[in-house]
This record gives structure tokens, C-alpha cells and sequence, in this order.
């Protein structure tokens, strides 16, 4: 029994002929999917250091725009003790401060205009922590935030139910 190849073969059988791939046509048909940017003698590719040198241009101008476009970078450490969590982070000047905005929720410490006007901050918390009793304190270049733990562990007692099995008669 034979195999039904032709049923499979998604193409009709005029695509089979020698002659449908042309060379010319091939080139045509990749050089309009890759827009124009293959050159006009592939071949020279491996013999000329052009390609690699335009090659290496190219990707030395990608990195310098990322480089541009970089925002700056925030960087804050967590501590946390038996009874609070602790955020610190560096702030180049006390003018910073007026713009600052801090606070948080259970698990997230939320700051904004930092480290430039307009941008947002969220820093998880390690655990859960109180609504009140927050503190912050500039020191020395350093902005550290002590925010109390919740220490409430409540636990809620489950009584177990014993079902015996009724005896049949």
C-alpha cells in the first residue's frame, strides 16, 4: 500500500515542476520579505569585513540608546526584626524629602518622586504590618522607614466532629 503523499502536501502538483523555483524569483520574493535589506551580492557578505564592521555599528548604537533611556536606578534594603520592618535607601539631598511621598499597605511600602519627580516605588515587605506606628527618619544621606509588625497570630480552635457508623439491622 502506498502512502497518500499527495493528499498531505498542501501545495497543488503545478508546485512539483523543475522549473517553478527560479533563482531570480527566489531572490525577488526575499529580498521583498526582508525589505530591501539583504545585499545586492549575498556572496561578498563572507568575503568583506563591511557587513561585521556595519554589524557591530549597529549594535554598538542599540546598547548607547538603551544606555540613554535608562531610568535611574532605585535601590532600598528590607530588614526585619522580631517586631518591625525596616526600609532604607539613600537620598542625595534634604530638597528630595519635600517631594517625597511615603506609605503602605500589609505588605508593600509605597514611595513616589523617587529618584525623580514622578516616579513610583513598591517595595514588599517581608511580612504583614500595622496600619499605625510607621516612622521615618533622615539621617546622614540615608532616609530609613521603621514600620511596626503585625503581631496578632489569631487562630481559631476547630472542633472535630467523631460520626460513627450506624449499625444495620
Amino acid at each position: 500500500m502506498m502512502f497518500p503523499w499527495s493528499k498531505m502536501f498542501p501545495f497543488p502538483k503545478d508546485y512539483m515542476k523543475e522549473d517553478i523555483f527560479k533563482q531570480s524569483d527566489v531572490e525577488k520574493m526575499m529580498k521583498k520579505a526582508m525589505g530591501g535589506k539583504l545585499p545586492s551580492n549575498p556572496g561578498s557578505l563572507l568575503h568583506s569585513n563591511d557587513f561585521f564592521e556595519q554589524s557591530f555599528d549597529l549594535l554598538n548604537r542599540v546598547q548607547e540608546k538603551k544606555k540613554q533611556k535608562k531610568k535611574p536606578i532605585f535601590q532600598s534594603d528590607v530588614f526585619e526584626t522580631h517586631e518591625e520592618v525596616i526600609v532604607r535607601f539613600p537620598l542625595t539631598s534634604e530638597e528630595k524629602l519635600r517631594e517625597l511621598v511615603i506609605y503602605h499597605d500589609a505588605s508593600t511600602c509605597f514611595l513616589e518622586n523617587i529618584p525623580t519627580t514622578g516616579s513610583k516605588q513598591e517595595i514588599k515587605l517581608p511580612c504583614m504590618v500595622k496600619s499605625t506606628g510607621s516612622t521615618a527618619k533622615y539621617k546622614n544621606g540615608i532616609l530609613e522607614i521603621r514600620i511596626q509588625k503585625e503581631t496578632f497570630n489569631s487562630k481559631t480552635k476547630i472542633p472535630i466532629e467523631i460520626i460513627k457508623p450506624s449499625k444495620k439491622k
